[in-house]
């Protein structure tokens, strides 16, 4: 399989689990990532996020292949912007 059929065949499950795995240096089933694993699988979450990403988190690469970082204070702009108020709810 090429590589960009790969990307295109990725699922919103193995994206997680990829995603998991780069962050917290294990598998779903608790064993660890080898160093090699850990680089092909940030290298295949960074390939999809090029070609299908809108997500603007603290670090992910837009369409166009550019890496977007936001500050702490972008951040929490963004998350209260999007927050829910609770307490204004019928």
């Amino acid at each position: 399989m090429e590589l960009q059929q790969m990307i295109d065949s990725l699922t919103p499950e193995v994206l997680q689990r990829l995603q998991d795995g780069v962050e917290t240096g294990k598998w779903p089933d608790g064993s660890l990532l080898t160093e090699k694993q850990r680089e092909n699988a940030m290298q295949a979450l960074m390939l999809w996020q090029a070609k299908y990403g809108d997500n603007q988190d603290h670090l992910t690469i837009n369409r166009d292949g550019e890496i977007i970082h936001l500050s702490k204070a972008q951040q929490k702009h963004q998350f209260d912007d999007n927050r829910i108020d609770v307490e204004q709810q019928p």
